[in-house]
């Protein structure tokens, strides 16, 4: 319940005149009553000498405003309690005319829940001599509650004390009940925009099938609807491309295309023209072979309409909605865009995927072929692609058998995320792979990539560099030789002991400078160690060449799995990774056998 009271001034420029028995209302600008102030009751200001009240009474003219609203006239005596008012203010607070009522008899009409919010509104409007108006609810003839707005002036008495109310009441439920409608309806048309604005941007987002229906299932409130589904071209032919909300016997049947039993979906794409539905019943008369669709069907109107794709396809989104459902103009063009914005995500999605798909098969191309196998070591290696579409990475991996009964283990990962980083990958796992197996040392391996590196580098636009960890291993004494060119080092896990790690110095990455010389370390193993070799993409990196091998090393702790595969696929699950870059993972894992 609100209650207000405020305090009506006059002004040199208002128009009053008398109007029947000492009732005043005031007429401000133009003639149009001013709105309610929302706010709690305020006193007057000081007011003029009692003489020129009355003659600012006489000339006081009530003008009503432009709502029709039905008014009556009052006068309360203060003192005595008496209030003399027209057969309408009776009416309108559900009393018989020509009762001799008093103040009390009307608030008795006041709910019981607002009377001290209005007593408290008429105490400060007693308390000095003024204007005022003030808003309050009653029980009306049919016992409704009725919204009630009073204005009028206190009168002093002789010894200035305020004596006499005087003023308008008008039944404003009809204006009240107007104004929250049109409130209720810009705040319904305001959340629909919000809603609409978050499922736009939820497609755009969206870059799977999967996210696009999960984006759907949430949006489609937005429009009133609550299930979906879209028809595109695929593989040469039109099929159901995306649905959520029906069921699997109604997504059947309203997806049909056989031209003897027609659908809302193919009498849209066959007419280009869309196709509303707004109840049962129009479904039923307009497709009465779809009728047994109403017997389990969640759905209670539906619309349909035709979309075509970049192509000029021509496909069809069909909405659901949970009740019966009047499509204005307004929410026709609404879906005429969502379905726009669903067919184009849909097929931004699928091409995202496509692309991806082709990428990762080359990426995989170039990496080796098959289980890497090198005598006296059991070799495990895993790939994980973290990106999608054509973003993807230069890891790579390899394993080189050398003429003297030794083993190269190699990993690299070439800088960025595109189809040119994954191309010199390539590359790069060919270069290191000829001088390894032309017998150079790790160390002359290492420069002599990265010449040819610094070589191609020649345009500054296009320039890449990679990282690279060269390990030879010989099985039969367990000496290794480890050679770094800015990449994380490798650690070793020996049997009944703690990982560590093979640090040595890390060296420049291939390709900044051509005049790089790279150092070695070397260490000896025992049999049954395990050599783990990884891109950074498996490792919490915080930033430049500072490696955080911590949770690596923590894994490799607590994990005691005797199969290599094993081990691998628990450090690419069990390492919480950044996901900064969304980086590949290349993991090259080694055991000397006994």
């Amino acid at each position: 319940m609100l209650i207000v009271c405020v305090p009506l001034h006059h002004q040199p420029g208002d128009e009053a005149k008398n109007h029947g028995d000492g009732q005043i209302m005031t007429k401000r600008g133009q003639g149009e009553i001013a709105e309610p102030i929302i706010g709690s009751a305020t006193p007057a200001p000081e007011q003029p000498d009692t003489k020129d009240i009355v003659a600012d009474v006489a000339l006081t003219v009530f003008h009503p405003s432009a709502t029709s609203v039905e008014a009556g006239f009052f006068t309360w005596d203060i003192a005595s309690g008496e209030v003399i008012c027209d057969p309408v203010t009776f009416r309108m607070h559900g009393l018989r005319d020509h009762l001799v009522a008093s103040m009390d008899t009307f608030l008795a009409r006041v709910p019981e829940s607002d009377l001290p919010q209005v007593r408290e509104a008429m105490d400060t409007m007693v308390a000095t001599a003024g204007t005022y108006q003030v808003e309050y609810r009653v029980l009306g003839e049919d016992g409704s509650l009725r919204s009630m707005e009073a204005r009028g002036r206190i009168m002093p008495g002789p010894d200035g004390r305020p004596a006499r109310m005087m003023g308008l009441v008008m039944d404003t439920t009809a204006a009240r009940a107007q104004r929250e409608a049109e409130e209720r309806q810009l705040r319904d048309v305001a959340d629909r925009a919000n809603r609409s604005r978050d499922f736009t941007a939820a497609l755009a987002a969206a870059s799977t099938v999967d996210a696009i229906v999960e984006a759907a299932r949430t949006g489609l409130r937005a429009y009133g609807a609550d299930s979906l589904i879209l028809m595109a071209m695929r593989d040469s032919r039109l099929q159901v491309a995306a649905s959520c909300g029906f069921d699997d016997a109604s997504l059947r049947a309203l997806s049909g295309l056989d031209p003897a039993h027609p659908t809302p979906l193919s009498v849209a794409m066959s007419w280009r023209s869309p196709v509303y539905l707004p109840s049962p019943d129009s479904l039923a008369d307009d497709f009465p072979h779809l009728a047994h669709v109403l017997d389990r069907s969640a759905q209670q109107a539906w619309a349909a309409l035709p979309v075509a794709d970049s192509g000029g396809k021509i496909g069809a989104c069909l909405f659901g909605f949970p009740e019966v459902h009047d499509f204005s103009p307004d929410e026709r063009a609404l879906l005429f865009a969502a379905s726009g914005l669903l067919c184009q995500s849909m097929e931004r999605a699928r091409m995202h995927q496509t692309q991806h798909a082709l990428a990762t098969i080359l990426q995989r191309g170039m990496l080796p072929r098959g289980p890497l196998t090198a005598p006296g070591l059991s070799i495990a290696t895993r790939y994980q692609a973290a990106t999608t579409g054509i973003e993807i990475g230069g890891d790579f991996y390899d394993v080189v058998n050398l003429a003297d009964g030794q083993t190269a283990l190699v990993i690299g990962d070439v800088e960025g995320h595109s189809l040119l980083a994954a191309s010199l990958m390539g590359r790069l796992r060919t270069a290191v792979h000829a001088y390894t197996r032309e017998g150079h040392g790790p160390a002359e391996v290492m420069a002599r990539a990265n010449r040819w590196l610094t070589d191609l580098n020649t345009d500054p636009e296009v320039a890449l560099f990679a990282t690279c960890c060269f390990v030879v291993v010989n099985p039969a004494t367990g000496l290794m030789t480890v050679c770094r060119a800015g990449h994380p080092p490798p650690v070793v896990v020996a049997p009944n002991s703690a990982p560590r790690i093979l640090d040595c110095d890390p060296g420049l990455p291939l390709g900044i400078d051509a005049d790089t010389e790279y150092r070695t370390i070397e260490s000896r193993i025992d049999p049954g160690s395990v050599l783990v070799l990884t891109t950074d993409g498996l490792l919490e990196s915080d930033a430049g060449d500072d490696f955080n091998l911590s949770r690596l090393l923590g894994v490799l702790t607590i994990t005691s799995s005797d199969d290599l595969d094993e081990l691998a696929t628990d450090l690419l699950t069990s390492v919480r990774r950044s996901r900064r870059h969304g980086d590949d993972v290349a993991l090259l894992v080694a055991r000397l056998d006994a």
